[in-house]
């Protein structure tokens, strides 16, 4: 259920821009390719260390499931 209410709000992402290495993990890399060229707010992951500094210099916030639905409780 919570994959298909995902998959009926997500936005395909035409992948043009691939700007490699990103991270120190090569595996997170696609994950960044995707938030770049869809112009990301943030990424949410419990993986910050390796995407915090190679999301930086596109000014993507990297954030924690927990930061996330903390600053959405503050909005809210």
């Amino acid at each position: 259920m919570l994959l298909d209410a995902l998959e009926a709000v997500a936005e395909p992402i035409l992948v043009t821009m691939q700007p490699r290495p990103l991270s120190q993990d090569a595996n997170d890399d696609m994950v960044l390719d995707v938030a770049i060229n869809g112009r990301a707010d943030a990424i949410v992951t419990n993986n910050i260390k390796h995407f915090r500094d190679a999301a930086r210099p596109f000014r993507i916030r990297v954030l924690t499931p927990a930061e996330l639905l903390l600053e959405l409780r503050k909005k809210g």
